[in-house]
C-alpha cells in the first residue's frame, strides 16, 4: 500500500525527506534532510552532512511524500515504538 496523507501514521518513516516546521528546541527549527532512523521518542534526520536528532514529542514535521505531496504531521502523533504504531488502529 503505497504511503499517503490518511495513512502516513501507518507507515513506516525511515527514507522519506523530512523537516522540523515547529519544535521546542529553536536550534532544531528548519532542519531537513532524510529520516535515517526512528526510535520511541525520536527521529534522526540526515541534515546536511550530520545526523540530528529530533524529539518527536513537541515537535511538528512537513514529511515528503514518495509523490511528492507534502503532509504537515504533529511529533506527538508519532510518538511510540515505529513497529507498534504501524500496527494501531485509528
Amino acid at each position: 500500500m503505497p504511503v499517503t496523507k490518511k495513512n502516513i501514521l501507518r507507515h513506516e518513516l525511515i527514507g522519506l525527506e523530512a523537516q522540523v516546521v515547529s519544535s521546542s528546541d529553536p536550534n532544531l527549527l528548519g532542519t531537513y534532510g532524510k529520516i535515517l532512523d526512528e526510535t520511541k521518542d525520536m527521529l534522526v534526520i540526515e541534515h546536511m552532512t550530520a545526523a540530528k536528532i529530533v524529539p518527536k514529542s513537541g515537535s511538528t514535521f512537513e514529511i515528503k511524500l514518495p509523490d511528492g505531496q507534502t503532509v504537515v504531521v504533529e511529533g506527538n502523533k508519532l510518538v511510540g515504538r515505529p513497529e507498534e504504531r504501524v500496527r494501531r488502529k485509528r
